[in-house]
């Protein structure tokens, strides 16, 4: 008897503690996947301060569950702890992510070491400025839920590589990722009708897909993204939609001419690159 009472509490306590450890992880809150769960821009600069120093490939794992006012707090308090942090907002009613959402307003500062953000699929619009100068965001993903991305939104995320645009969104506002130096892939999402003036200056695209969907393209929309050499259209947009310097070169007349299709350039980029004027060919 003795022996069974025995084997049962070992087998009880073994049990116990792989729940535990599935419930709570190792950071000891939280699940092992999502990172800890914290409900307060408080308690998360308390716990960001409690961790030993971090790089941007190893950032602290949190779930929130955020409203609008509490963004900005969220990233006051990042940016005090110093630490590379991944956020998960998923889970909660935010709807949406308000002008300068994730900046230090009053040190005015992006979020400086916000890795990445998932961003709930109850979001309908992302603000003015709102991850300005996050200058540690890596990728981003915009749900099917978003319909509109601000003016100056990502604007100066140097370290944005990649960004899926859902295909909810309909405008992709003025300088929305203008300065995004290392952006070099885009999804633009199948809803987009309109991507503003400097939406995309600066970046790194090597090619470019624009939807079937796009009526309108603004001023200096790609302008400067020197790697820029192959450019899809899939739908028309005509001479009064279509800005003459949307794209370097001469890629505005050639669509103009050759209309649906593909555009690429092999012209060399001289040591100016404010000089190039790449000359384009359907292909």
């Amino acid at each position: 008897m003795k022996n069974t009472f025995k084997v049962i509490s070992i087998v009880l306590m073994t049990v116990f503690t792989l729940t535990a450890a599935t419930c709570f992880g190792q950071s000891g809150g939280g699940s092992s996947s999502g990172g800890r769960t914290i409900n307060s821009a408080e308690d998360l600069k308390k716990y960001l301060d409690s961790q030993p120093a971090n790089s941007p490939d190893k950032p602290i794992r949190v779930s929130m569950g955020a409203n609008a006012p509490m963004l900005p707090k969220i990233a006051v308090a990042i940016n005090a702890s110093g630490k590379y942090v991944s956020l998960n907002l998923t889970g909660n009613a935010l709807t949406t992510i308000p002008d300068y959402g994730f900046v230090d307003v009053d040190k005015e500062k992006g979020c400086e070491t916000l890795v990445s953000v998932t961003i709930p699929n109850n979001v309908t619009s992302i603000g003015y400025g709102a991850f300005y100068e996050c200058t540690s965001l890596t990728s981003i993903t915009i749900p099917n839920s978003v319909t509109s991305i601000g003016e100056r939104a990502f604007e100066n995320c140097i370290s944005l590589t990649s960004v899926t645009i859902g295909n909810g969104v309909t405008n992709i506002g003025e300088g929305a990722f203008r300065g995004c130096t290392k952006l070099t892939s885009v999804t633009i999402g199948n809803g987009v009708t309109s991507i503003g003036d400097s939406a995309f200056l600066q970046c790194t695209l090597a090619s470019v897909t624009i939807p079937a969907s796009v009526t309108s393209i603004g001023h200096w929309a790609f302008d400067g993204s020197t790697s820029l050499t192959s450019v899809t259209f899939q739908g028309t947009i005509t001479s009064n939609g279509l800005d003459e310097y949307a794209f370097l070169g001469d890629l505005y007349k050639k669509y103009l001419a050759g209309g649906i299709g593909t555009y690429k350039t092999t012209t060399p980029i001289p040591k100016n690159p404010d000089d190039w004027e790449p000359v384009w060919t359907k292909q």
